[in-house]
């Protein structure tokens, strides 16, 4: 059932985003905003190496219809091997790096950080041969425990005076578990082997994915980049903070049901089942609108209160920025399931000319704001994300078939609920919510106003739900093991 992989994988981000949402908070009592934007300027460069090592590979072995141990394997040591090189590249060019941006304590930071990549990359290969499998509860269950036991080795970590450490040894420790969990359990799925001619098959797709993959790294991290040369380390850590908030719902729902959508459609391939397929979108664009638009739109007042009351003041300096940029991650949570809807159906060319278009309206974006300020570059981003994820909704429900009509419909529920719920706060605190009282009155008026609209629009809301409880796999096309050959 498509819901109960959707779930299983929003679940586990939940527990990673709760988690790392607490310790942010607790970091916050024990370094400062440039200490914190150390990690925060060192995480793109990290993620941005394992992006490269990965090549599309994971996706592709996902999308492939037909996956033997040894092909499996032949990915899976070429990846590992690329990944040591470009982790060893990344550590040397630390020092360098540190002076050229002039942020002390970065060389250090970035090495330590670099030998997560190798870790990361190992863990990559096997998941996804459970994902093409649709095992995402046993994917779900290695990732939550990788995320609590570091997450209390973290907050363990910071209690005993590690500092800045307490955060790095969480992003190193979470891939180690990760990659001995999913080594594991895929120990009889894969048959490591340097026989590279084996995966040349799906290297063609897989570098459409690649270069997909760095244009939208780059255009969700080249801001981290700017402002840290433009702006120093402080304006990092507040972006990055803010940053964070904006991207919950795509670590939540959209990157992982994305993943298990195009899974499904990939099990689900052929024109018969475009009905359902178009069904079974809307369902997820659906679901997921109607938690994230009315989530990200509470961050525009809900935090208010909180960050006041309870973060340190030079923290606060952060609350206009959230408040900005979280309309930009509720139409994102929407878009980026484009991307996985277009490589279900092959068309990883076309997605790569649609984040091309994507990377560099945002870069744009980035470069004309910041001689203005961060409040600008707040500003100038949101507009040009909602412009550019229209775009992008538009362009993957035409190029696969799926009526406009039918994706507004969907958003509608999500859409009125929202709008009904800010209309209501506005009207009982005239916007302010800076006392508890006010606050806790905001947040009761706004959760109460939008579950009355879901409850107005029962009917196509279950009608949703029934369609992601079916049988994902068409009758007579099952899934084939990995290990049949």
């Amino acid at each position: 059932m498509i819901l109960k992989n959707l779930l299983s994988m929003s679940g586990v981000n939940i527990v990673k985003s709760v988690l790392q949402f607490l310790m942010t908070l607790l970091m916050t009592y024990f370094v400062s905003p440039a200490e914190f934007g150390l990690v925060a300027f060192s995480l793109p460069f990290v993620a941005f190496i394992a992006l490269l090592t990965d090549m599309g590979l994971s996706s592709a072995m996902v999308q492939r219809k037909t996956l033997t141990p040894d092909e499996a394997g032949a990915a899976v040591t070429l990846m590992l091997l690329i990944g040591v090189a470009c982790a060893a590249l990344l550590a040397g060019m630390a020092s360098p790096l540190a002076g050229a941006v002039r942020m002390q304590g970065l060389s250090t930071v970035l090495a330590a950080l670099s030998v997560s990549v190798v870790l990361s990359i190992a863990a990559l290969g096997p998941r996804a041969v459970l994902e093409r499998k649709l095992r995402y509860q046993t994917v779900a269950a290695v990732e939550t425990a990788a995320a609590v036991i570091c997450a209390i080795v973290c907050v363990g970590g910071a209690v005993g005076g590690w500092g800045i450490w307490a955060l790095i040894s969480y992003y190193v420790l979470v891939q180690v578990i990760r990659a001995v969990a999913f080594a594991v359990i895929t120990r009889r799925e894969i048959r490591p082997n340097f026989g590279w001619r084996r995966v040349s098959s799906i290297l063609t797709f897989g570098g459409w994915v690649l270069a997909t993959n760095i244009l939208n790294f780059a255009a969700r991290n080249v801001g981290n980049l700017l402002i840290g040369a433009k702006l120093g380390a402080a304006a990092v850590g507040l972006y990055g903070l803010a940053y964070q908030f904006m991207i919950l719902p795509l670590m939540i729902f959209s990157w992982p049901g994305g993943g298990v959508l195009m899974a499904t459609l990939s099990r689900m391939a052929g024109d018969e089942f475009r009905a359902e397929q178009n069904t079974a979108i809307c369902a997820v664009l659906g679901m997921t609108a109607m938690v994230t638009f009315p989530a990200m739109i509470y961050l525009t007042f809900g935090l208010t209160y909180p960050v006041t009351a309870f973060l340190s003041p030079h923290w606060r300096e952060v609350l206009p920025l959230i408040a900005v940029l979280a309309p930009a991650g509720a139409a994102q949570s929407i878009a980026a399931y484009s991307g996985p809807i277009l490589l279900a159906r092959g068309k990883a060319r076309l997605q790569f000319w649609v984040s091309s278009a994507n990377s560099v309206a945002m870069i744009l974006s980035f470069v004309v704001a910041l001689p203005f300020g961060l409040k600008a570059v707040a500003v100038i981003y949101v507009i040009t994300a909602i412009i550019v994820c229209i775009a992008m909704v538009m362009i993957g429900a035409r190029s696969t078939g799926l009526p406009y009509g039918s994706i507004l419909k969907s958003l509608l529920p999500a859409s009125i609920a929202t709008l009904a719920g800010m209309a209501a706060v506005l009207a009982v605190t005239l916007g302010q919510v800076t006392t508890l009282v006010n606050w806790l009155l905001a947040t009761g008026v706004y959760i109460l106003v939008v579950l009355g609209c879901y409850v107005l629009f029962r009917h196509q809301i279950r009608g949703s739900l029934k369609s992601l409880l079916r049988r994902p796999l068409p009758e007579g096309q099952p899934l084939e093991a990995a290990s049949a050959s």
